[in-house]
């Protein structure tokens, strides 16, 4: 998570391990967990806002599962993804 976030989260953490075994515990696996860090970091590692939520609290809490079965791919749009001038022209 470390490497894919570029963040420094410590392994020793309680809460960390917690949320780790918890989620061991509801059955889901590695493969898992590699899923969900991958697919959040893709969708919130360039994003100011976002970016803060890549942490174990968020990705291995409660919504767990809903990351684990998102889209790969999807990406919220900005107003920065648009060429607002070529649109204009177009019109």
């Amino acid at each position: 998570m470390n490497e894919k976030t570029g963040k420094n989260f410590k392994l020793s953490s309680i809460k960390t391990r917690e949320l780790i075994h918890a989620r061991y515990g509801e059955g889901f696996t590695l493969e898992d967990f590699t899923r969900v860090i991958d697919l959040k970091s893709a969708d919130w590692q360039t994003d100011p806002a976002w970016n803060k939520f890549l942490r174990p609290e968020t990705l291995f809490g409660t919504k767990f599962e809903s990351y684990l079965n998102q889209l790969e791919g999807k990406k919220r749009l900005t107003e920065e993804d648009f060429n607002l001038d070529e649109l204009e022209r177009d019109l």
